[in-house]
């Protein structure tokens, strides 16, 4: 059964979503230096789904997520990178799990949203996975290298359908995640937004 993600321009489609309410963290890396991780502007619109298969659900997503590092650590910071996207689930098993993502701030190729310059950003082109009974699976949308102190990632109007999809209702999450790199130390820190089902 197919489980499609498809990235297009989702304004005229999705229209205005509801809000969820915004939130940050601050983390402090191993070595000293202050993380910021910010979810902002994030809706989840869930719309009839347009196949109208058994078991399909369709929604348009928003997000924008931001990482800062500030402050003075005792090492210098070698890399760092932002990546945002959904954690998607579902109660039953798929037989197959596939995603298609085009448009963005990178993608190189699209056929119903043409591509803004190419600004450091990466979109996924394809994706392809199983889900087992119970498993979640992270969704990367964005993943920007900190050229400076901060990096945001922004995604509007992406289009999400879940097809064969039976028992409870699907559902996304969410995440804001930046990794970090010095010459003592890795650190990895994670912002999850709340469930939010389609």
């Amino acid at each position: 059964m197919a489980f499609p993600v498809l990235a297009v321009g989702g304004e005229s489609i999705a229209g205005a979503a509801p809000r969820i309410a915004d939130k940050s963290i601050v983390k402090y890396s191993d070595d000293g230096w202050k993380v910021g991780l910010t979810k902002s502007d994030e809706a989840v619109r869930s719309v009839p789904a347009l196949s109208r298969g058994h078991g399909s659900y369709e929604a348009f997503l928003d997000l924008r997520g931001v990482a800062t590092i500030s402050g003075a650590g005792s090492s210098s910071v070698d890399s760092a990178i932002l990546t945002t996207g959904f954690q998607v689930s579902c109660q039953w098993q798929f037989d197959g799990l596939q995603f298609g993502v085009s448009g963005g701030p990178s993608a190189q190729l699209s056929v119903s949203w043409p591509p803004a310059a190419i600004i450091g950003g990466q979109v996924s082109p394809s994706i392809s996975t199983t889900l087992k009974n119970g498993v979640t699976k992270d969704v990367e949308f964005a993943s920007k290298p900190l050229q400076g102190s901060t990096a945001s990632a922004r995604l509007e109007g992406v289009r999400i359908e879940i097809s064969g999809c039976v028992g409870a209702r699907p559902a996304v999450r969410s995440y804001v995640r930046l990794a970090m790199r010095t010459k003592t130390s890795d650190n990895t820190f994670s912002l999850y937004g709340k469930p939010q089902k389609l």
